[in-house]
């Protein structure tokens, strides 16, 4: 219970930052361009500042405290963006955001990993944990923004809800540990990891776009409310409630790079709805594809980590994977993403996103030779 109380607090936090926080950006009159950059620079200083605090974290004796660092400091940021009222102000303060605020998941997920580990549990059940706490903070949240004027209030929740996840960082232990040989680098000699890195890169690009565009494009169709899209973010997170009930078992029966193929294969099919979708209803019925793409490569990709980077190496493991996954995937979503907004408008933006998924499918699933039916090896 203690790792799935943490889980579920960090959750509640990250549903209300990535939901809404474009809408707080825009209550400031940033336009879809410069949204877009705001989440490029947090992304672009993600690169950095996971693999450093990855490798922090692999190196501290309580990297528990790692941790805490961390979600202290990306609070003081959020809450810093309340006070700022001009563009470069916000863009300075996203990028040191993303700095500090995304090796928190990495960081988590390793502590997390490593305790379950210890007790013979599978990550399922406590990731489902998260994925319940989303779906309750989106959901409240998107009727508390049903007032207009409450977009304001976006940053100050999503830093009161860090808060909380830093109190419950405590039930995760990591205090203090054997000293033992640290070796975060060696990650990046495994071929076989950075290549499905590489297939799953596009994909998660889309991601990207997806949540700084889908708030905006969801608002503006007929029907839509502020209600009706924490409802969709609830919809989205109770499709994940299948996956994770046998996210274990599919991997081992189909490795990470089969789960990575049906993911893309979804994300896909996903975008072409959204983009041709003329009202909020049908919108609401794409996000019942979520539970077969982000949270299927996510949950695959970072038990495939957990196996593959080994001890001393565990925390930059799940670091480069967010770097994949986050970083390089929300820079390149978020920044050709807005410049794809502004030309083609956010419907051709995902229009855009569905080709991608496709095209990546093409080049790279053809490569696994036996990914389906052979999943232990996993190669390209």
């Amino acid at each position: 219970m203690r790792v799935k109380a943490y889980m579920a607090a960090y959750y509640l936090a990250h549903a209300v930052y990535q939901s809404y926080m474009s809408l707080f950006y825009r209550s400031r009159g940033l336009d879809a361009a410069q949204i877009g950059a705001a989440y490029a620079l947090a992304a672009a200083a993600s690169v950095p500042g996971q693999m450093l605090f990855g490798a922090t974290a692999d190196r501290a004796r309580a990297p528990g405290w790692v941790l805490r660092g961390l979600l202290l400091a990306s609070a003081g940021l959020l809450l810093l963006q309340t006070l700022s009222r001009d563009a470069f102000a916000l863009f300075s303060l996203a990028a040191l955001f993303g700095l500090v605020y995304t090796p928190v998941q990495p960081i988590g997920d390793a502590l997390v990993l490593a305790r379950l580990e210890r007790e013979r549990k599978p990550f399922g059940p406590v990731r489902l944990m998260g994925a319940l706490a989303f779906a309750l903070a989106a959901l409240a949240f998107g009727f508390f923004l049903n007032v207009s004027g409450r977009e304001e209030l976006v940053a100050v929740a999503a830093a009161a809800l860090l808060l909380g996840a830093f109190a419950a960082s405590f039930l995760l232990g990591g205090e203090r540990r054997a000293k033992g040989a640290a070796r975060p680098l060696r990650i990046w000699k495994n071929r076989a990891l950075l290549r499905l890195l590489a297939f799953i890169l596009p994909a998660q690009a889309t991601m990207g776009y997806f949540y700084a565009f889908f708030p905006t494009r969801f608002l503006e169709l007929p029907g839509a409310s502020g209600a009706l899209l924490g409802w969709a973010n609830v919809i989205a997170s109770a499709a994940e409630i299948p996956f994770l009930l046998v996210s274990d078992r599919l991997f081992r029966r189909l490795g990470a790079a089969g789960v990575a193929a049906l993911s893309t294969l979804a994300l896909g099919a996903r975008w072409l709805v959204v983009a041709l979708g003329e009202n909020a209803w049908a919108l609401l019925a794409s996000q019942a594809l979520h539970g077969l793409g982000y949270i299927a490569i996510s949950v695959s990709m970072a038990l495939y980590v957990r196996a593959a980077a080994g001890e001393g190496a565990q925390a930059s493991g799940q670091a480069l994977l967010n770097v994949f996954c986050y970083g390089l995937a929300r820079l390149l979503g978020n920044a050709l993403g807005g410049l794809a907004a502004r030309a083609w408008g956010e419907r051709g933006g995902f229009l855009a996103c569905a080709a991608l998924c496709f095209s990546t499918l093409a080049v790279f699933f053809p490569l696994w030779r036996g990914a389906f039916c052979n999943s232990r090896r996993n190669m390209l």
